[in-house]
């Protein structure tokens, strides 16, 4: 039945596939599900495909077996991944890479024009062999912190601070997921093994006038961002303020209580009893029990609570208990005997087992210990409603004021749950910051000198981290994500199926065809041009798995070297500068700084078009092609 679809050399099975795979990329672009459940239905479908209707391959005729689509579980490309998520993780649980990450903030508080330099440069070298992600997370608190101290725009730091880490991410076989899959397809297809720093000196050249376009240009280009997003330093929230009879505002008229904070504080309501609201008469008398419930930026509720004597509590839910806990909220209040505690902001990420359910329905306080004394919604968001906000149902970009002690808002950090905006923590395992530097730099020296596959060395320096006390096996686990197993492992049989079942054959000859009258050398610039396109609307790792198989197969019909195109492919996939999905580190940016779409296209798209250029350049170049 399926065979009746063919297309001329095209078998049916190959038909299908071409539009299987259509149908997955407009899935990725939609963002309507989550990739994780767009990934399970791949792996999912593939192997029910071929049950239900068996293939033969028609070089050799051997039966392709539907379970074979299972491999990349097991497949090297993901093991060294997930070793390298391991180390990159030890390095943020040990602080490891905070020193150099607070020099550079208060560089940028001394000179910002030469501090911003810095950053970017090394940014860009250390993403090389660490994932992109944990430098990104490190750094954006830092530099928030930095520019309100120094009166600079943050949104004229962490956009080009993230572009660099990617253009970094490029120059070796571990910086991105995205290149070990392309390097690991490509030698699975029986092309020579691309080594860790066989093409840094490309990417090297093309990052040094793409740093002085991020130094100079990029910041003038984003002049205009007002920090509209998820934080900006006058973020305002709601919180509530708790009237107890030894805080000194218990007989005292309202009048009062604004004239000691100099009428800065802001009461939007007062409650008495049984969630009753009383009139802000200025003559009106506070009584013990009372809950104030205010409008104002972090620093000022803190400083408001100081002057007044009074504490800042969990945010009330009706027919609950303020003195203590607000029952099923998980919302709890500050009792007596506990550690000092801070205040700090926590962005709600698009990844974050919050996005998406209340606070009453996470039991936020039982979970996690900290107390959520204000909330700021995004932008866009629902307005929030002052009886209900324990019910309310949060999205990314929310942000949240929590209260705690710095040992719980250090657990928090590595929790995932959202990006904490506290520079201040304590780091429980520092003492072991300069084995984790040593483990990942010999790992990355065993991997240069070819003395062992990056995939063993990694996994070797897990269990070195393991036996010396810099990880747990609870770390490990914090530090793996499914998704990145889902994807990983989906494109890798997406990539399969196509090249068994002669799809990537097909569109490269079609390609063939289509541009006879082309010299072979703009293949290259075209396919790069093509995955770099593709890259922006969908998963890199996705872009990936179709993009090298085309790249051997078009090498082989042009007579041009193989590596060339590969690189073509590596290239393009990591040009994930013009949209906010692009990339995930895109959207962290995006929640911290308040970047709008058209903030990507405006300074991405012109980044993307110098590197796309000056590496194709380069590339036709190296390898000589005619």
């Amino acid at each position: 039945m399926i065979e009746s679809l063919a297309m001329g050399n095209l078998p049916g099975h190959g038909v299908v596939m071409l539009a299987f795979t259509v149908v997955v990329f407009v899935l990725f672009a939609w963002d309507r599900w989550p990739i994780q459940s767009v990934c399970l239905a791949v792996l999912i479908a593939l192997p029910t495909l071929f049950t239900v209707f068996p293939f033969h391959n028609p070089k050799n005729g051997a039966r392709v077996e539907p379970f074979d689509f299972f491999s990349g579980f097991g497949h090297e490309a993901l093991i060294a991944i997930f070793a390298l998520m391991i180390l990159g993780h030890a390095l943020v649980l040990t602080g490891a890479l905070d020193p150099a990450a607070r020099r550079l903030a208060r560089l940028l508080e001394v000179s910002p024009r030469t501090a911003l330099l810095v950053v970017l440069i090394v940014c860009a070298a250390a993403s090389g062999l660490v994932n992109d992600t944990p430098i990104v997370v490190i750094m954006i608190p830092l530099l928030m912190s930095a520019t309100v101290a120094s009166k600079l725009s943050a949104a004229s730091v962490l956009m080009p601070m993230n572009f660099a880490v990617l253009i970094g991410g490029m120059a070796t076989t571990i910086g991105t997921s995205t290149n070990l899959i392309v390097v690991s397809m490509a030698a699975a297809l029986g092309e020579p093994v691309i080594h860790l720093f066989d093409f840094y000196p490309l990417v090297a050249l093309a990052a040094v006038p793409a740093i002085v376009y991020l130094w100079l240009i990029a910041p003038w280009l984003l002049r205009s961002v007002k920090g509209v997003g998820a934080h900006v330093p006058t973020a305002v929230f709601t919180a509530q303020l708790h009237v107890t009879p030894d805080s000194g505002l218990d007989g005292a008229t309202l009048k009062d209580v604004l004239e000691r904070t100099q009428r800065k504080m802001r009461v939007l309501e007062i409650r008495r009893g049984e969630d009753m609201a009383v009139l802000r008469l200025p003559t009106m008398r506070l009584k013990a029990g009372d809950r104030l419930l205010v409008e104002d930026t972090a620093d000022s509720l803190r400083s408001h609570a100081e002057v007044l004597g009074a504490e800042l509590h969990g945010l009330e839910v009706a027919g609950g208990d303020d003195e203590t806990t607000a029952g099923a909220d998980g919302i709890k209040a500050r009792r007596d005997g506990e550690p000092d505690r801070v205040l700090s902001e926590i962005i709600i990420t698009r990844d974050s087992p919050l996005n998406g359910i209340s606070l009453r329905q996470s039991r936020f306080a039982d979970t996690y210990g900290l107390i959520v004394v204000g909330i700021r919604r995004s932008a866009g968001s629902a307005q929030v409603r002052r009886d209900d906000i324990a019910d309310l149902r949060l999205t990314a970009e929310d942000v949240l004021l929590v209260q705690g002690t710095e040992v719980q808002l250090n657990d928090v950090k590595f929790a995932n749950i959202g990006l904490v905006l506290d520079t201040r923590l304590p780091l429980p395992r520092a003492d072991k910051a300069l084995i984790a530097l040593g483990v990942l730099g010999l790992v990355v020296a065993v991997a240069a000198f070819k003395w062992a596959p990056i995939a063993l060395a990694a996994l070797a320096g897990v269990l070195v981290l393991l036996s010396t006390g810099c990880l747990k096996w609870q770390d490990i686990s914090a530090a793996l994500s499914i998704k990145v197993a889902l994807l990983v492992a989906s494109s890798l049989a997406l990539g399969q199926a196509l090249t068994v079942t002669g799809g990537t054959t097909f569109i490269a000859e079609q390609l063939v065809q289509a541009a006879q009258a082309v010299e072979p050398r703009w293949f290259l610039p075209l396919l790069m041009l093509l995955m770099g396109i593709m890259t922006n609307f969908v998963s890199n790792n996705a872009a990936a798995a179709i993009g090298t198989p085309l790249a051997v197969e078009l090498a082989r019909q042009l007579g041009i070297p193989a590596e060339s195109l590969i690189l073509a492919v590596l290239f393009g996939c990591n040009l994930c500068y013009v949209t906010p999905m692009g990339y995930q580190t895109n959207l962290l940016v995006m929640n911290a700084a308040g970047y709008r779409f058209s903030d990507f296209v405006k300074v991405g798209l012109p980044l993307f078009l110098m590197l796309w250029a000056i590496l194709s350049l380069l590339l036709i170049q190296r390898y000589q092609i005619q």
